[in-house]
């Protein structure tokens, strides 16, 4: 039988959360999560820019978060790596198997 959630465990739980870019992480998480987040974002780039001239992270859509930015020769956006919670989780099971180029040539949509 499922137990009923008071209004208060509600509140304690939101409190227990810790805002990280546009989202919300529980604070025990928090620490790890951020940690992840910048050695998945700096291998990303590193990765990318073996392959694109213009590597950047961008924080210009609030609802998404900050991404990372890939452009052309001529300076065209080619596609975005968002810096979310299930990317970075994603990239971060790909780490583990020393399988993240092949997670990462997924966003490369180039036609």
């Amino acid at each position: 039988m499922a137990k009923k959630i008071k209004k208060k465990n509600v509140k304690n739980r939101m409190d227990e959360m810790v805002q990280i870019d546009a989202f919300l992480i529980p604070a025990h998480q928090a620490e790890m999560y951020k940690v992840l987040r910048e050695a998945v974002a700096e291998e990303a780039i590193n990765y990318w820019q073996a392959k694109y001239p213009y590597v950047s992270r961008m924080n210009d859509n609030p609802d998404e978060g900050e991404a990372i930015q890939i452009k052309n020769a001529e300076d065209q956006e080619v596609f975005r790596f968002y810096l979310n919670p299930s990317n970075i989780s994603q990239a971060q099971k790909a780490r583990d198997k020393d399988q993240l180029d092949k997670f990462l040539i997924k966003f490369e949509n180039i036609d």
